[in-house]
């Protein structure tokens, strides 16, 4: 065919990638030079570079549900991961740059998104006037076309979207200590969420993956602008106790009649523990306040008295997050977290859900040589409705009842080092996502998803 760029059936992605890993292989191979001279040098290096390669099987790269009609693609895979960090530490100022990028080509797909891509920037500032007041500037930038499970939790679905998705947290905050014993944290939080996906978070039809379509998602895009206030008590040396209040407020771009819009005020005691030298406890519980006052009062949509009138929008919810770390070894070391909050919905019929989260992290140092990491996470959202049948229909959505979501993933890696800046890494990646409503309940994106990999690491 005229045009065309190699043997048939060979697709041009194919050489994309295939230019990507030797670009990276060439620069590993000169970096790996400069590494071996530099090798038991002491002290923190300003620049960090890493590469790693891998060569793996996906079960379900585009995260297929079960309800598809056809067969589920599954693919190995070649995933380029090279990262930069640039780290200042002065007498008063503090500065961190770290840039990741991840591209990865599963050839079984065999269509224009069989080659996808994610970037990561990360930025952080700190400045100290005085021994009793800093201020930090942080800001952290996601784009991604695979999904991140952890990121269910700000209302986006671990679904591959093949557009790819934006998630931007910027923060300001100012830590100052007003005596010996008091001190105070003050922080203000931006986070914007824009999506390419569909309105649903569906990726039908299935039955031929070329026609994955990916429009505006619109009604789930959205910025949450929110500030935090911190007071921390110092009781004894190694107990600090914790008032916390938090107010946040979302607003979507564009949805009918903006009804998904809300607000939420948090407020919580808690405290933090140090038991031992290696083992760190902090817990805080309280109430959270979630007004929708996106559901205004429209006499046309909804009757007076009902969504609107005060009466049905402000509710109070449990709020808890409990977290420890065990450092009981060098290099090793295990944590546990367990929150109970509201979180936004990743459905576009709520507003939002209250979810209970739990990661498990365990980090091993068997040798000098070899290393596991591994890491679990839980998120389950429960569904109240917000709306019954009649004013679901009269604002034009869908209803559902009540219902659950489920995300689960684990991920484990063993990684063992032959040489100073080199090693070899084996992974699995177990990925779960699953829902149930009472109706209406078809495009539930229930999906399994396992991934396997073999790969090198070189570090600098």
């Amino acid at each position: 065919m005229a045009g065309s760029v190699g043997p048939p059936g060979v697709s041009k992605s194919f050489y994309r990638c295939l230019g990507i890993i030797f670009a990276f292989a060439w620069l590993a191979a000169r970096g790996f030079g400069q590494i071996q001279g530099s090798a038991g040098q002491e002290g923190t290096k300003p620049f960090t570079a890493t590469v790693a390669l891998r060569e793996g099987y996906d079960s379900n790269p585009l995260t297929a549900p079960y309800s598809s009609t056809s067969d589920i693609i599954s693919s190995t895979y070649t995933s380029v991961q090279p990262s930069l960090g640039y780290n200042y530490l002065g007498l008063q100022a503090d500065a961190a740059l770290r840039y990741d990028f991840v591209g990865t080509y599963w050839p079984s797909i065999n269509q224009s998104y069989d080659l996808q891509y994610s970037h990561t920037f990360i930025g952080r500032f700190t400045y100290a006037f005085d021994p009793r007041f800093s201020m930090t500037v942080a800001d952290n930038f996601l784009y991604s076309e695979q999904p991140l499970p952890q990121l269910v939790t700000e209302g986006l679905a671990p679904i591959t979207q093949v557009n790819g998705f934006i998630n931007n947290l910027g923060t300001i905050q100012a830590d100052y200590r007003v005596s010996d014993r008091l001190s105070m944290v003050t922080r203000w939080n931006n986070t914007l969420v824009n999506s390419d996906s569909l309105g649903a978070y569906t990726q039908t039809p299935f039955d031929d993956p070329a026609t994955i379509d990916s429009g505006s998602n619109a009604q789930s895009n959205y910025m949450n602008n929110g500030a935090r206030q911190e007071f921390r008590l110092v009781f004894t040396p190694e107990t600090v106790g914790l008032f916390i209040f938090d107010y946040q407020i979302y607003d979507y771009a564009q949805d009918s009649g903006s009804w998904r819009d809300n607000q939420q005020v948090k407020i919580e005691l808690g405290a933090e523990h140090t038991f031992l030298p290696e083992l760190f406890f902090r817990g805080s519980a309280g109430i959270q306040l979630n007004d929708n006052f996106g559901l205004k009062d429209d006499p046309d949509v909804i009757s007076p008295g009902g969504l609107g009138s005060g009466e049905l929008e402000i509710t109070a919810d449990p709020s808890a997050n409990l977290a420890a770390t065990w450092n009981y070894e060098d290099r090793s070391f295990a944590s546990v977290g367990f929150s109970v909050a509201v979180q936004q919905s990743s459905i576009n019929n709520f507003s939002d859900s209250e979810a209970y989260t739990i990661n498990l992290n365990w980090d091993h140092q068997f040798t000098e040589k070899f290393s596991v990491i591994q890491s679990f996470f839980v998120n389950l959202a429960m569904f109240t409705p917000e709306l019954n049948k009649e004013q679901a229909a009269a604002i034009g959505v869908a209803y559902q009842g009540s219902g659950q979501q489920t995300t689960v993933q684990y991920q484990c890696r063993f990684a063992y080092q032959f040489l100073p800046y080199l090693s070899a890494e084996f992974g699995w990646n177990y990925t779960s996502f699953g829902s149930y409503f009472d109706e209406n309940n078809g495009t539930n994106n229930n999906y399994t998803r396992n991934q396997v990999y073999l790969g090198v690491r070189g570090t600098y």
